[in-house]
């Protein structure tokens, strides 16, 4: 797309005002701006779930059996209900939207588990069961974090570390 953006300044160069700027130098910004652009926003990741009411579309259940799970939001609104066991490593990404997780019916791996919750300009909700074990690492930018409860406190369950990285956003944590 940048290239034939850069096709069309070179023809119309004169017209738009960059007519002592070289073929070259157009075509080497252009590409520029295209990987830029690339950098910023990124390949779009499309997941498909099949519903049976149209009107849930944006809720999903994510299970997986090998103690690892990723999910993420770009835009909008979207609920996903994490049911794994034996989770060691998970991965929650929201970038602009409002995004709510249920980690109900999970189990943690006996050696314990990394979760890394990262939150843009959205807001992040996510439910954790009470009976899990948890710690906190947390970069916050200017947004707000909010923990709501206590997670168990018991020495012998495994430690789930949360890596939190929230940057303009909200991002609530229930204990439940």
């Amino acid at each position: 797309m940048s290239f034939n953006l850069g096709v069309a300044a070179c023809l119309f160069s004169k017209e738009i005002g960059i007519g002592n700027v070289s073929v070259p130098i157009i075509m080497l910004v252009a590409i520029l701006i295209g990987v830029g652009l690339s950098l910023i926003f990124g390949k779009s990741h499309f997941s498909n779930f099949s519903h049976k009411d149209f009107s849930d579309r944006n809720v999903s259940s994510f299970s997986q059996g090998e103690g690892e799970f990723d999910v993420d939001n770009n835009l909008g609104a979207k609920t996903e209900y994490i049911q794994v066991k034996n989770i060691r490593r998970g991965k929650i990404d929201n970038a602009l939207g409002k995004m709510t997780v249920y980690m109900n019916g999970s189990t943690i791996d006996p050696a314990g588990a990394f979760i890394d919750m990262d939150n843009g300009l959205g807001k992040l909700v996510a439910f954790i069961p009470k009976e899990f074990r948890v710690t906190f690492v947390t970069e916050n930018g200017l947004g707000k974090v909010n923990i709501h409860g206590d997670c168990s406190h018991d020495e012998t369950l495994p430690l789930v570390t949360v890596k939190l990285d929230n940057g303009l956003g909200d991002v609530d944590i229930y204990f439940e």
